[in-house]
């Protein structure tokens, strides 16, 4: 006899799912409430400038002078919204106690006097950068994101500058390694042309879903390993309100390319209409044709189509066993403006 799952079994996992994503959500938005916090505002003079931090971060300051986001905090924002103290806050007094250091220990002890991305938390940094990218609604659905639930956060997939320039590959040090890359002119060009992502899709994407990238190697995909499409095509990585992080419902985010196939049709095929192309076709790789779930197409039909008494599965309005897939007659198998049965 299978084994049927107890109620109480179902309800407890469903209740530790929740309190664990709810427990994420909770320092996620504990982060963003201390740094929202009302704290004493610097005053002009305690900051220095980009230019001071690139006398000793000379390597970080060059990438990061070369990003979208070096322009966009440029000097007609305020202070605390321009260059390298936007995310590290303010520096005169990190910068000075460096400049005065006469030993390791005080040069260390210098180090905390700004923030740091390598000595505070994964969720502690995101809350940082959702300070400012908070302001269209792609960015606010982080907050309720599978990545977020799964402990993924903003610089597990992008850096805002590389730690070494490509005539000088010098290797940052351990604890800096989780957070920078270092480039090669080739690798910088993809950073800077792809929201400063710390590898191209879909490898990045692959360094998690293992899964998926093996479905890719199958005879039958959508061409996602020769880059003609992209996750994200189909995927917001930073969260959706659809099932898997798609970008619209199953049906719409198909649609985008295979119009065709969209209608609107006077007769329409209701799996396709009401459960989406997945019904009937798995979206990253097959080893059947046209990304079908079954090999044979009248398989695939019959496990809607069959009449429950059926028996050898005949067909169930000629009263013989037809021969051949179901398409040979019902061609317009994705909607029809002239027949309901969607015959040839």
């Amino acid at each position: 006899m299978a084994h049927r799952p107890n109620s109480r079994t179902v309800s407890s996992v469903t209740q530790f799912v929740l309190v664990r994503l709810g427990a994420v959500l909770a320092a996620l938005a504990l982060s963003i409430g201390t740094l929202l916090a009302q704290q004493p505002a610097p005053s002009s003079d305690d900051y220095v400038g980009s230019d001071t931090c690139g006398v000793c971060h000379s390597e970080q300051f060059q990438q990061f002078k070369k990003t979208y986001m070096a322009t966009v905090l440029a000097e007609k924002y305020p202070l605390e919204q321009q260059g390298c103290e936007a995310c590290h806050e303010a520096g005169r007094a990190h910068a000075e106690a460096e400049s005065d250091a006469s030993d390791d220990a005080a040069r260390q002890q210098a180090a905390t006097l700004i923030y740091s991305f390598a000595r505070h938390s994964s969720a502690e940094n995101a809350a940082k950068c959702l300070v400012c990218h908070r302001k269209n609604e792609n960015e606010r659905l982080f907050s309720r994101s599978k990545h977020l639930s799964a402990g993924v956060f903003c610089a597990d997939c992008h850096t805002a500058h590389l730690t070494a320039t490509a005539d000088n590959p010098t290797k940052p040090s351990a604890p800096l390694r989780a957070l920078f890359s270092i480039p090669t002119p080739a690798a910088e060009r993809q950073w800077l042309d792809n929201r400063l992502l710390r590898e191209n899709q879909p490898q990045l994407c692959f360094s998690c879903h293992k899964d998926i990238e093996a479905l890719f190697q199958l005879p039958v995909r959508h061409r996602v390993n020769e880059g003609l499409v992209r996750c994200t095509d189909c995927h917001n990585p930073h969260g959706s309100l659809s099932e898997y992080e798609l970008r619209a419902g199953n049906h719409d985010t198909c649609m985008k390319c295979h119009v065709e196939k969209g209608g609107p049709f006077v007769y329409e095929h209701a799996a396709a209409r009401v459960e989406g192309c997945t019904a009937c076709h798995t979206p990253h790789g097959s080893i059947n044709l046209n990304l079908m779930k079954r090999r044979q197409q009248r398989q695939l039909c019959l496990e809607c189509h069959a009449p429950p008494e059926a028996v050898g599965i005949p067909h169930p309005r000629l009263g013989f066993q037809a021969a051949g897939e179901c398409t040979r007659c019902h061609l317009d198998i994705h909607g029809s403006n002239y027949q309901s049965d969607f015959l040839r």
